[in-house]
């Protein structure tokens, strides 16, 4: 399970990097991809302490569509040091460092993150739980 949590936290982080930059469709078919790996009661606690929904996160990513699509100012987010914390039945919590650059100035946040095994998604967890803290990006 551990192989699965990391491996999705590398490729969500890809599909937000490119629906923001609108290098993937704008479909229902390939935002299913998000919908799919949030579970029901996932929450996100930003680096502010702002609380937000599946929903509320569901949506501000629907609408960042192609908000990062510019030639003039590039924009890059990638993950690094993924580290499985503890691993308890069908529960991973990991941490990662998530770092964006727009127009070379570099942001990041570090990132906890429980998983839970869930069957029929792409591999094979649904997230249900983030916190963002910021962190450096010197």
């Amino acid at each position: 399970m551990k192989e699965q949590c990391e491996k999705e936290v590398i490729e969500l982080h890809k599909f937000f990097e490119q629906w923001f930059k609108s290098e993937i469709k704008n479909s229902d078919e390939i935002f299913a991809r998000l919908e799919d790996a949030l579970s029901e009661e996932f929450m996100l606690i930003s680096p502010t302490g702002q609380v937000s929904s599946r929903e509320q996160v569901i949506a501000q990513i629907q609408n960042g569509y192609g908000s990062r699509k510019t030639d003039e100012i590039p924009y890059r987010l990638w993950v690094q040091n993924i580290e499985c914390r503890l691993l308890e039945g069908n529960l991973c919590l990991v941490i990662y460092e998530e770092w964006g650059e727009v127009a070379g100035k570099k942001n990041a946040r570090l990132s906890s993150a429980l998983f839970r095994k869930k069957d029929k998604t792409i591999n094979g967890v649904e997230w249900v739980h983030v916190h963002e803290v910021s962190i450096p990006a010197d």
